[in-house]
């Protein structure tokens, strides 16, 4: 084997690596499970979904003063670093509300603590050192690791689900701590790595130059870019997006179940939106590689906007499943547009500061969502509006992505 393939190979190796780790963090684990305990945890306190959906509405919150620290700290110290630590926090502290909880103020507190000490446990350590492996095909490999971060929303609905139903919800966090423990320290600890200093991307050389004149390995300064358009354009786009699909999948399990689907059944539906995203990550990163990325994205979501139109209408059985396929398609490309964008813009060298403040953006919209998706529901006892208004932000984050400027693209 060459030394140019060695590099290819080990590359789609920590690929693989960090497909499989990203699927137990706290997105899949403390967030998109959060549904799954609306209802076993209001039958039990007497809580209201408006009032546990301010759980993830907080840990967002938390996360997303936390993200742009901890992308200082990820281009500072490397992946690995971080990563391991945070991990076995967000862990311990995912089994905790199974031992301690009797109050909202301690649901609410945990949650907290997620977003603010396991937020080293995200996407963006990964995301970091796959962009040190590759150039041109950097967008499918970023799909292929976020597919990964999806295969989390497959599994975890049917798994925790049966375990609550089987166990009881206490159970169902202590099965999703320990998954989380011995899945992704091993893989982290002795396997990922960064491309070694000076051999990274050498089957696509470092030659790109961002639409904004920054070369990958030229570091910028954080403030003038905080003053620029196109960072708050894509802030926004990203708040937007979020708001919206992430408030339709914390309360899928219960809408699901309102309208007279088995608790079993409504988890598949929120699975099915899983494996849409497994999918959509892979197609959609293989696509950015060959087309616009802004494109691409405004096609997905738009897409995704159809299918909380469905769900709007009152659909069940049948429809739902397909609705869930096309929110998931959306879903499986607003991560791998913001880190692909992230770096083609701004560059490798300044990927984690800049993928920081733009994750926060994301963060926003995902915190807001479910609380304002709760709200809805115990304010008109019905998904209906808040559904309506998501398909108006989503409509909006397409369009705004279509006025992004062009960046420039890399041959292989």
């Amino acid at each position: 084997m060459t030394g140019e393939n060695h590099i290819t190979y080990r590359g789609w190796w920590i690929v693989a690596i960090a497909a499989v780790a990203m699927s137990t963090g706290p997105g899949q684990f403390a967030f998109g499970a959060l549904g799954l305990f609306i209802k076993p945890l209001g039958e039990e306190f007497g809580w209201d979904r408006a009032q546990i959906s301010l759980a993830a509405t907080y840990s967002t919150i938390s996360l997303a003063l936390s993200i742009p620290i901890i992308g200082q700290l990820v281009d500072r110290f490397g992946s690995r670093r971080v990563l391991l630590p945070s991990i076995l926090i967000f862990a311990a502290l995912l089994a905790t509300p199974a031992l301690f909880v009797d109050a909202l103020w301690e649901l609410l507190v945990i949650y907290i603590l997620i977003g603010c000490l396991g937020a080293g446990a995200n996407a963006l350590p990964y995301l970091r050192t796959i962009t040190t492996w590759f150039d041109s095909r950097r967008g499918l490999a970023i799909g292929i690791a976020m597919g990964g971060s999806g295969m989390g929303f497959a599994y975890v609905p049917p798994l925790a689900q049966y375990v609550i139903d089987t166990y009881g919800w206490r159970a169902g966090y202590l099965c999703l701590a320990i998954v989380a423990v011995t899945v992704a320290v091993p893989l982290v600890y002795f396997f990922l790595r960064d491309a070694p200093s000076g051999q990274g991307k050498v089957a696509s050389p470092d030659k790109d130059v961002t639409a904004t004149g920054s070369s990958e390995k030229t570091t910028l300064n954080l403030l003038p870019v905080l003053k620029s358009r196109l960072l708050w354009q894509l802030f926004l786009i990203f708040s937007f997006l979020s708001f919206g699909l992430y408030g339709v999948l914390s309360h899928m399990v219960p809408m699901m179940t309102d309208r007279g689907m088995t608790t079993g059944d409504a988890a598949l539906v929120q699975s099915t939106l899983g494996i849409a995203i497994v999918v959509s990550r892979i197609f959609v990163g293989y696509l950015i590689d060959l087309f616009s990325a802004t494109r691409v994205a405004s096609i997905c979501f738009l897409i995704s906007a159809c299918g909380v139109g469905i769900l709007a209408a009152g659909t069940v059985n049948e429809p739902a499943y397909f609705a869930a396929l096309c929110i998931g398609l959306s879903m499986g490309a607003e991560i791998d547009m913001l880190a692909f964008l992230t770096s083609r813009y701004y560059g490798v060298a300044n990927f984690g500061k800049i993928y920081g403040v733009l994750f926060s953006s994301f963060l926003i919209g995902t915190g807001l969502g479910p609380y304002a998706f709760g709200l809805a529901y115990e304010t008109y006892g019905s998904y209906r509006e808040v559904l309506m208004t998501a398909v108006i932000v989503i409509i909006i984050s397409a369009v705004m992505t279509l006025l992004l400027p062009a960046y420039k693209k890399t041959g292989y």
